[in-house]
């Protein structure tokens, strides 16, 4: 007899991402975040989801080589940890230290350290909520049986182009921004694009893995 899983709240991805995308946003619009604070919270969250997929890797079992999977989730986990560090060289030179201070002197460290609040809750729930999404998708529901640790194992994906671009050219996006609307108003256009151009980023993400594990 089949039973059908129970229905969660965590169980629509595609809900919970627009859910997620949308909160930096709100805080840009509301809590007067700068956009070290907006580029941050990507940073972190594409470390987090880093991890995750690590985890995904190392326990996958469509492929038999199951001895060797840890070695590839740690290895993958390195080499992405190690180019967002470079990437985040420089988000703290070109965003945090020349652009947040022109923005009415906002200390950039209350986010680099998690001690904005708001800020604080948004990570922490969106790590929560990835981490209860591995736990019923790929382990209760059992995507790990047709996934295979290559699926995951990529070096260089969507998620680091954006970072790339955004980060090398969000400077000069956020001048202009700030030059034609203003400092506050440059801000919230600026994270209007970005969050726009982050959510197609997600949506063809989800498709591209909705595709493998349908394979």
């Amino acid at each position: 007899m089949d039973i059908n899983p129970p229905i969660i709240p965590f169980g629509n991805g595609k809900v919970l991402q627009f859910i997620m995308n949308i909160i930096p946003f709100l805080g840009v619009l509301f809590f007067n975040w700068s956009v070290f604070a907006l580029l941050y919270a990507f940073w972190l969250e594409t470390l987090g989801l880093s991890f995750f997929n690590s985890i995904r890797i190392a326990f996958a079992s469509k492929d038999s080589d199951s001895s060797v999977h840890f070695v590839k989730a740690f290895r993958y986990f390195i080499l992405r940890a190690g180019i967002l560090l470079f990437y985040m060289i420089f988000l703290l030179v070109f965003v945090g230290i020349d652009i947040s201070g022109k923005q009415g002197g906002v200390n950039f460290a209350m986010y680099l350290m998690l001690i904005d609040i708001p800020f604080r809750i948004t990570i922490l729930s969106f790590f929560f909520i990835k981490f209860l999404e591995l736990i019923y998708h790929y382990f209760y529901l059992g995507e790990r049986k047709n996934t295979s640790s290559s699926d995951y194992n990529k070096f260089f994906d969507s998620r680091l182009i954006v970072i790339h671009v955004v980060i090398v050219l969000g400077v000069f996006a956020f001048k202009f921004f700030n030059e034609k609307l203003g400092t506050h108003t440059g801000v919230v256009a600026f994270a209007g694009v970005f969050v726009l151009v982050k959510m197609l980023v997600d949506l063809g993400t989800s498709l591209i893995s909705k595709k493998i594990t349908s394979e």
